[in-house]
């Protein structure tokens, strides 16, 4: 990728108190809730770069000040916003236009500095400020300057007008602009054609020739001459109009706007019988094409294009094979966007997600991901149109299939916890390698709040092997001393029937909670048994009415509600639900266990009993195997909405809590 956009940094500015992007992408998919910012981050850019923004639309009013400003436009607040360049250390011709802007060498970095603030007053030793007025100030008492490298002397006009940005708002109408000889991008394609002047003669004299052959008819020379006497009447003897009929200038330098783009050899469709989608699309790909024309003309250095919302009457097909393209080719692309389809064809170093927070919208980028070319293309594939949705949640809950993606949502709707209302997703990553996902999702990718949710898998395999859960937990922890402490004793831990298991085990699970990775037991259907025998139970019967399939999952049921668990009814119990496909158990087991009493059912397992008692941790603590998940959802439940799991039940009054000790 050549000169591109590789830092941000916005202060003071609409949604933002102060946005910083390092490692912007080259070509960037900018994701986020409406509302969060999208649109002003290209207009900051805009502010900044764009050659077309006329030094009125430079400058700000009250609005555009960040609304938590103490002091706001009246008060003398200040907007900054920063835009760094790189990727032109090969390129002389950039180096030499650039050069008042570069302020760092290896590599190459440019520095453009739009800067809003008050007019200075007065000149001190210690710098210009601004004389008090006495009054508040507004738009008038400010000055807006766009200046190159660290010395607002320096003039941007010339790199504006080499490094060219072109924004393409939403919900622009295509097919206007296309029909307009001033702001289609079709002008500047068809006038820098080289065109033969003879050619040019000769097609303006055959057109003369059929416009006096058309008027020859004398049905068109009496309408002809019903409007000049109309509107000769109309204007009077003094601005007297000859109106007279044609389909195209006849001057030869003229004759060059009268070409219209057709869609078929007849000539016979144009882009007024074009979708809209395929309106714009057709302007896009003119748009590009001038530039690159430009480009090679060398009428600039670079071509930036900024594109919002382009899913815009676009058939989902259409938009992964035409972003899948635009994304991996040609000039430096900016796309806001809420679609999941473009989304998925993103490479997924592109993203930039910006979020709503108390002190502003902040942002984070995919750009840095430390993971392998190998691991990023498994990311790629991953991300397809169903599980794109992580790029736009608020709180993910990775787990491993489709039986955890269908249970806790319908546990989180028996606490009253609306995923949806709080972008919260559940994903699946149908495997048990969580750790690109994590990255994707962790501080150095997406800086999503989220936890991983993974079977104990505690009992021997086939081969022998056990703890697999405890064992993946740990590999994910991020301090690598830690780790290996942990696998060491991990490896330790007697075996599940040991006299002091639970006691030696239950510390490294609630360990690896602290870092959102939570453990089962075993699997989910059987760590479900204890709490939701008689919902598996029944979702069971209502798929096999074979009454020794139902015995033998009663069976099981009843198994893992004791002290010490028979491995044999066990695995008849998980055969018999496997049979059956585990998602579609699941799906059905998910209805049931979305009507529970969810507050009673958890008062009766953890042995509360009184109502005034918060489900607080600890209560979720005693809910045995099934612990976990509710433990994890009470985590992503206070990352998404700042509340816990139970959120009726968790802020008791003084005397509560002290009933509730007591109780406990």
């Amino acid at each position: 990728m050549g000169l591109h956009i590789s830092r941000i940094e916005i202060r003071n500015f609409r949604n933002f108190r102060h946005l910083v992007i390092d490692d912007f992408p080259a070509h960037a998919v900018i994701v986020g809730e409406n509302g969060v910012g999208k649109s002003n981050l290209l207009e900051a850019i805009r502010l900044v770069l764009d050659p077309s923004l006329s030094d009125a639309r430079r400058m700000l009013r009250e609005e555009d000040i960040w609304e938590g400003d103490p002091a706001g436009l009246a008060g003398g607040a200040e907007v900054t916003i920063v835009v760094e360049l790189r990727g032109f250390d090969g390129d002389d011709d950039a180096k030499s236009i650039l050069s008042t802007a570069v302020v760092a060498f290896d590599p190459y970095v440019a520095r453009l500095t739009y800067r809003f603030t008050p007019r200075a007053e007065v000149a001190t030793a210690a710098g210009p400020r601004v004389e008090p007025t006495g009054r508040p100030l507004t738009a008038k008492d400010y000055d807006a300057i766009v200046f190159a490298g660290a010395n607002e002397t320096n003039d941007v006009r010339a790199i504006r007008r080499e490094v060219a940005l072109r924004v393409l708002p939403a919900l622009r109408d295509a097919e206007a602009d296309l029909h307009n000889w001033r702001r289609s991008p079709l002008r500047d394609l068809l006038e820098r054609l080289p065109l033969d002047p003879v050619n040019l003669e000769a097609t303006a004299s055959a057109i003369a020739s059929a416009v006096d052959q058309l008027t020859k008819d004398d049905n068109v020379a009496k309408l002809e001459g019903h409007l000049t006497d109309r509107l000769g009447a109309m204007f009077g003897p003094r601005l007297a109009v000859q109106p007279t009929l044609g389909f195209a200038s006849s001057k030869p330098d003229e004759l060059i706007r009268a070409v219209r783009l057709f869609f078929d050899t007849a000539r016979r469709r144009g882009i007024s019988d074009a979708s809209l989608g395929s309106a714009n699309v057709i302007y896009l790909g003119l748009l590009l094409e001038a530039l690159s024309q430009q480009r090679l003309d060398e009428e600039f250095i670079a071509t930036l294009v900024a594109v919002e919302e382009p899913e815009a009457h676009l058939h989902v097909t259409l938009q992964r094979h035409l972003f899948k393209y635009l994304l991996r080719t040609g000039p430096s692309l900016l796309l806001t966007t809420h679609s999941p389809h473009i989304a998925a064809v993103a490479p997924v170093r592109s993203f930039i997600v910006l979020r709503a927070a108390e002190n502003g919208t902040t942002g984070a980028t995919t750009s840095a991901l430390p993971v392998s070319n190998e691991e990023a293309a498994d990311l790629e594939r991953y991300l397809d149109i169903s599980r794109a949705e992580i790029l736009f949640a608020s709180a993910v809950v990775l787990v491993e299939g489709l039986a955890e993606l269908y249970i806790l949502p319908a546990l989180a709707e028996a606490a009253g916890f609306d995923l949806d209302a709080y972008g919260t997703v559940v994903a699946s990553v149908h495997g048990t390698d969580f750790k690109p996902y994590r990255t994707f999702l962790g501080p150095k990718g997406l800086n999503t709040p989220h936890v991983v949710i993974t079977d104990g898998d505690a009992a021997p395999d086939k081969l022998g092997r056990r703890e697999a859960g405890l064992k993946r937990g740990a590999n994910l922890h991020p301090e690598e001393a830690r780790r290996k402490t942990l696998l060491d004793q991990i490896a330790q831990l007697p075996g599940t029937d040991g006299a002091n298991y639970r006691t030696t085990r239950d510390p490294l699970a609630v360990d690896l909670q602290s870092i959102g990775v939570y453990v089962g037991a075993q699997t989910l259907e059987t760590d479900l048994c204890p709490l939701f025998g008689e919902e598996i139970i029944q979702a069971f019967k209502e798929l096999n009415g074979n009454a020794t399939a139902i015995d033998e999952v009663s069976r099981g049921v009843a198994n893992e509600r004791n002290t010490t668990i028979d491995p044999d009814i066990r695995k008849k119990m998980l055969k018999r639900i496997s049979a059956l496909g585990k998602g579609r158990f699941a799906q059905r087991l998910a209805a049931h266990i979305a009507q529970v009493d969810l507050d009673a059912r958890i008062r009766t397992a953890a042995q509360i009993t009184r109502d005034d008692v918060p489900l607080d941790e600890q209560a979720l603590r005693r809910l045995g195997t099934a612990s976990y998940l509710f433990l994890a959802m009470e985590d992503i439940s206070r990352a998404a909405r700042g509340t816990s799991l139970l959120a009726e039940h968790a802020a008791p009054s003084d005397v509560s809590r002290q009933g509730s000790d007591a109780d406990q």
